[in-house]
C-alpha cells in the first residue's frame, strides 16, 4: 500500500516510529506529512495531482491532548471532513478522487463511551484504538481492499477494460481511449495520466503475489533478455515500486537533446514533488550480464561501468533546458534532485565475490542492484515455500 501518514501531535512518539519502521519493512510505502499541511496539499498543491496513494492514515494520540491543545481525535475527524469536501476534480495521477480514498485514524480516545457513541454515526473516517503495528496495518489493508473493490466496480461501470489474471487485477490497453469527460464517485478521467499500451496489474492478492514471484524467478532462471524484463516490470509495476519506493514511469522522459534518448525507468515520489522534489533514474540491463571481472584489481565489469555512465548522462540531460518540456510532460515537475540506479545481473554466490561486490558498490555514487535483490523484496512477502509452476499444462507460458 501507498500511505500518506500524518499525526495530530508528535511524529516522534514511540507508536509512530514503530509503525513507520515496521510498515516500511513490509514494503508498504509511507510518506510523512505534517498535520497542518495536509489540507493545503490536497486543495492547493499541484503535487497532489501527481500522487499515488491508497489511504491517509492519521495518528491522534489523546495522551498528548493537553500539550497540543484541544481534543486530537476531534481535530483528526475535522481533517477527514475536509477530505470528503474536496472538489470533484481533485484527483491523483490515476484519476482516483482524493475525496473518496480511505481515511483511517488511530486514537486512544476511541475507548471513551461518549466518543464511541459519536463514532457510530461517523462516516468520514474509520477510527481504531492505537494498537500494534501489525494489527494496525491489517486494519488498514482490510479497508483499502474494500475501497479497491469499489474502484474496480466503478471502472467496469465506466467501460474501462478489466480482467482477473491468476490473482491479479489488470487494467486494459484501451485505457488511453477512455472518455475524457467521464467521472463517477471514485474516478475523474481528466486527472488520469496513465497511457499504458498493454495490460497492467493494478491490484494483486496473495496468489497474485506468488504468481509474480514464480514468473520472475522463471525469467531469471532461463536467462530472459533485457527487453523481456522491461516488459515484465511494465506489466507488474508493484515489483519495482516496492523495491525502489516510488512510482515507476517507463521510458520517460524522451529527451529532445540528444534526440530519442530515454531512461528505462524513472521513479517519482508517491506524493509527487511535495516533500521530495526528486526523481530516480534507473538503467536496466539483462539478468545474464556478468557483474564482476576476474584477475588482479577486481571490480565492476565494463557493462556495469557503461550503465553507470549512461544513467549519469540521463541525469545531465534532465538539466538541459531544451529537455524541460519533455521532463514536465513525463513527471509533471522539474526535479531538483536526481538519484541514479542500475539494475543488472545476478547476486554473487561465492564469499569472495560477495565481499568484492559489496565493496565496489560502496565506492560509486550510483546505486547498483541485482535482480535477486529485487526478487527478494517480493519473495519475502510470501508465507512459506513456493515452486515455479510456469511451463506446465496448468500454467502455460503465453
Amino acid at each position: 500500500m501507498n500511505l500518506l501518514y500524518t499525526c495530530v501531535g508528535d511524529f516522534e512518539t514511540l507508536e509512530t516510529q514503530q509503525c513507520v519502521s515496521e510498515w516500511r519493512a513490509r514494503y508498504h510505502i509511507l510518506e510523512n506529512m505534517p498535520f497542518d499541511r495536509v489540507t493545503a496539499y490536497l486543495r492547493l498543491s499541484p503535487s497532489s495531482g501527481l500522487a499515488l496513494v491508497d489511504a491517509i492514515v492519521c495518528m491522534a494520540d489523546s495522551d498528548t491532548d493537553g500539550f497540543y491543545g484541544g481534543n486530537l481525535l476531534e481535530k483528526a475527524l475535522a481533517l477527514a471532513s475536509d477530505l470528503r469536501s474536496l472538489p470533484e476534480n481533485c484527483a491523483m495521477r490515476d484519476g482516483r478522487k482524493w475525496k473518496s480514498i480511505p481515511f483511517v485514524i488511530f486514537s486512544n480516545a476511541f475507548a471513551s463511551s461518549r466518543m464511541m457513541e459519536f463514532l457510530q454515526y461517523q462516516k468520514n473516517a474509520a477510527v481504531y484504538p492505537i494498537t500494534t503495528p501489525s494489527a494496525a496495518v491489517a486494519e488498514i489493508q482490510t479497508i483499502v481492499d474494500k475501497y479497491h473493490d469499489q474502484v474496480l466496480a466503478d471502472y467496469r461501470s465506466l467501460g474501462i477494460l478489466i480482467r482477473l489474471e491468476r490473482g491479479r487485477v489488470q487494467i486494459g490497453p484501451a485505457m488511453q481511449r477512455k472518455d475524457k469527460h467521464v467521472e463517477s464517485e471514485f474516478y475523474y478521467s481528466r486527472g488520469d495520466r496513465r497511457k499504458n499500451s498493454g495490460w497492467v496489474t493494478i491490484r494483486r492478492d496473495n496468489e497474485g503475489l506468488r504468481q509474480d514471484v514464480e514468473l520472475f524467478q522463471l525469467l531469471l532462471e532461463r536467462g530472459a533478455t533485457e527487453t523481456e524484463m522491461q516488459a515484465f516490470f511494465e506489466e507488474h509495476p508493484a515489483i519495482l515500486m516496492e523495491a525502489r519506493a516510488g512510482i515507476p514511469i517507463s521510458h520517460s522522459p524522451n529527451f529532445a537533446r540528444p534526440k530519442n534518448n530515454r531512461p528505462d525507468f524513472a521513479f517519482s515520489p508517491i506524493l509527487g514533488p511535495e516533500i521530495h522534489n526528486s526523481v530516480e533514474l534507473l538503467e536496466l540491463k539483462g539478468p545474464t550480464e556478468k557483474i564482476l571481472n576476474r584477475g588482479d584489481h577486481r571490480g565492476f565489469t565494463s557493462k556495469i561501468t557503461r550503465a553507470i555512465n549512461q544513467v549519469k548522462d540521463y541525469e545531465r540531460y534532465l538539466r538541459d533546458s531544451s529537455n524541460f518540456e519533455a521532463t514536465m510532460r513525463a513527471f509533471g515537475y522539474l526535479p531538483e534532485k536526481t538519484n541514479r540506479a542500475v539494475l543488472i545481473g545476478r547476486a554473487p554466490a561465492r564469499g569472495e565475490d560477495i565481499e568484492m561486490w559489496a565493496q565496489r558498490k560502496q565506492e560509486v555514487d550510483v546505486t547498483v542492484v541485482t535482480y535477486d535483490e529485487i526478487l527478494q523484496t517480493q519473495a519475502s512477502q510470501i508465507g512459506g515455500p513456493y515452486s515455479v509452476r510456469y511451463g506446465t499444462p496448468e500454467y502455460p507460458l503465453d
